[in-house]
């Protein structure tokens, strides 16, 4: 991990060797896209457990260095809570009324983009943008509970951003999707259970603070 972090941070250095950077901070909200998304992979014998709506919001600082080909490095405290339903095999049939969880979960996200300007004038451009996400935990409540079923926090989750932003004079509007690990691994009679990822959509406004990009 400190290597891939290394590594990017160097990259980012030799970037900025042509001076053109920007620095502000930025702050947004994270949603689930729809509900009932079916955790399909936690299907086990007579336990199904599905994420139903999760939410939250992101702030923090960013750095961009490079003009129309430009890389962005993020540091954001996220925070976000879900809604977890946990049905149980009753004589062969689901029951009717899933117990109802809520998990919160307070990380550290550092989204590490590369991206290319598509139009660009004095005071406006467009955006393409792609790269990887990284959310540290530092605090969890809640967590999946049912029976014959161990959870386990994970310290770091990976994932993948993409979307379009736009810059308006000192403003910067973003639009992303988020594909990233769920916060726990669950475990049944000692098997992991490969959870599929949580898919989120943000949408976050920035202030470049410093620009010299223009």
């Amino acid at each position: 991990m400190k290597k891939y972090l290394i590594i990017i941070g160097l990259a980012l250095l030799s970037l900025s060797a042509s001076a053109q950077v920007a620095f502000g901070i930025k702050a947004g909200f994270v949603s689930s896209l729809g509900f009932e998304q079916d955790w399909s992979s936690i299907h086990f014998d007579n336990l199904k457990i599905k994420t139903d709506q999760a939410y939250g919001f992101d702030a923090g600082l960013m750095l961009r260095v490079g003009r129309r080909f430009y890389g962005q490095l993020e540091a954001n405290y996220h925070f976000v809570t879900s809604l977890n339903s946990i049905g149980q095999m009753v004589e062969d049939s689901w029951n009717g009324v899933p117990t109802q969880q809520e998990l919160t979960q307070q990380s550290i996200n550092v989204p590490v983009m590369v991206g290319v300007k598509l139009f660009e004038t004095k005071n406006f451009n467009l955006r393409l943008m792609v790269g990887p996400t990284f959310n540290f935990n530092i605090g969890q409540k809640g967590a999946i509970q049912a029976e014959g079923v161990d959870s386990e926090l994970r310290t770091c989750s990976f994932g993948l951003d993409c979307g379009l932003g736009m810059d308006i004079w000192v403003f910067s509007l973003d639009a992303r999707y988020r594909l990233v690990q769920p916060g726990y691994a669950y475990k049944v009679e000692d098997m992991v259970l490969n959870t599929s990822p949580v898919n989120s959509f943000e949408i976050a406004l920035g202030w470049k603070i410093f620009d010299t990009t223009k």
